[in-house]
């Protein structure tokens, strides 16, 4: 086993196009574990953040987060106006969201490049057998491959969250005038994240950063529930609107959709290939 079985491994599974199942192999080497590991555990936040989804679109969170109330801070605004807010709301969560799924991934990626670091080392340290057919040398070779793609996701990676997070915008600048009124708060106290890859400690650093995403998203659904709830006491609301996402199809959702590093899986790839291609020389 050599970086060419290493770089066509990572080609031919997909491993870094999120939309898709990965690990599906035949055989099981470490590598392959980790793969494997990895699938599980992007499939895992999938399903999680493709049924949070589905129950924000089917009203639900707005049955758990909001209790029938008669009378309502909102009971003043006109229906037309409760209406605009409510997509604004939907729409900032379903943008919030999307930085909470994109920090995931790259934890979830960062992850399993640390776990096949780890099983390599174990291998050359004596700690672990090497697998039938595999080399010390081969060992070698698929560590130090390892460590580049990992460092090169690191940091392109990182850019990529940042540039995500300046772009998208906080709940005071996407309501504007509505904000103290849909969200009951009179400052605003959300600061955009920023992922420093040269932090000690990058999953406290990625922590850190999908806890201030998950916040504003939580801001934005609580104000679509209100909303919800007051349009339900009118007695004007039928629950059969279109979303913001009608036009996609019914089972798109967050899995579907290309990913955030997709550039980044490609450069990875193609600095995976070139080195297969110098030891063959």
């Amino acid at each position: 086993m050599n970086v060419t079985n290493f770089a066509n491994l990572f080609h031919q599974n997909n491993v870094f196009q999120q939309n898709r199942p990965l690990g599906q192999m035949l055989n099981r080497t470490p590598v392959n574990d980790t793969l494997n590991r990895l699938s599980e555990n992007l499939l895992t936040a999938q399903a999680q953040t493709k049924d949070l989804k589905a129950r924000f679109d089917t009203l639900e969170l707005s049955a758990e987060a909001v209790a029938f109330k008669e009378t309502s801070a909102l009971e003043d605004v006109p229906e037309g106006l409760l209406r605009f807010y409510l997509h604004m709301c939907r729409f900032g969560a379903s943008l919030s969201q999307g930085q909470e799924d994109a920090l995931t991934e790259y934890r979830e990626q960062l992850s399993a490049f640390d776990q096949t670091i780890e099983a390599y080392q174990d291998m050359l340290g004596g700690k672990t057998a090497l697998p039938e057919h595999m080399r010390r040398e081969d060992a070698a070779l698929l560590l130090e491959a390892t460590k580049a793609a990992r460092e090169q996701f690191l940091q392109e990676g990182a850019k990529e969250l940042n540039r995500l997070s300046k772009e998208r915008p906080l709940p005071k600048e996407l309501l504007g005038s509505g904000y103290a009124m849909i969200t009951g708060r009179t400052e605003d106290d959300f600061a955009r994240w920023q992922i420093d890859p040269s932090a000690k400690n990058i999953y406290e650093e990625i922590d850190r950063a999908l806890a201030s995403a998950h916040e504003v998203t939580s801001v934005f659904q609580d104000g679509a529930a209100g909303i919800l709830a007051e349009l339900k006491r009118r007695g004007v609301w039928t629950g059969e609107e279109p979303s913001l996402d009608a036009q996609e199809p019914a089972d798109s959702g967050a899995a579907a959709r290309a990913s955030l590093f997709q550039d980044v899986y490609d450069s990875i790839w193609s600095m995976l290939r070139k080195s297969a291609a110098e030891l063959r020389e």
